[in-house]
């Protein structure tokens, strides 16, 4: 267990395959407990029984969670997948079409619906400038904006 609930969301954009390219860091045992209580369901997220059942609810609670436009539009956007690493389980997602940007919004309440101190580190790299946010339950949207 963990004394506080953090998760971090890096933000990339790939000039060559115009696409921006989010990874989200969660801590496991957050993201077990958050999918119980969302989809009312007895999970355990390191030995479930059907992996297939688990990776969907991942991605569907991801990608509820997780809004991004760009300039004020809706990139088509698609869920990559996850991994495990020890305690967090890295998740990848990329939105695609974006060849420059002046504005990129985004929203992530990932866990604001089960823990009230939840914060949500954002680090956003774009034209080899990096932009950091603190995303919480009372602020879950900030704008980010580029020259």
């Amino acid at each position: 267990m963990h004394p506080f609930h953090v998760s971090v969301c890096e933000i990339e954009h790939d000039v060559e395959t115009k696409a921006i390219q989010i990874s989200e860091r969660v801590f496991l045992d957050d993201l077990e407990e958050t999918l119980n209580k969302v989809y009312h369901v007895r999970l355990d997220i390191m030995n479930p029984e059907d992996t297939q059942w688990r990776d969907s609810l991942v991605q569907h609670y991801m990608l509820s969670h997780l809004i991004i436009t760009v300039d004020g539009k809706q990139k088509k956007r698609k869920y990559l997948g996850h991994e495990i690493e020890e305690d967090a389980l890295w998740c990848y997602i990329e939105y695609y079409g974006v060849k420059k940007m002046k504005e990129l919004s985004i929203t992530n309440t990932i866990f604001f619906e089960v823990f009230d101190d939840q914060n949500t580190l954002v680090h956003i790299k774009y034209n080899g400038v990096t932009k950091s946010k603190r995303l919480t339950p009372q602020k879950p949207t900030e704008v980010f904006t580029f020259e």
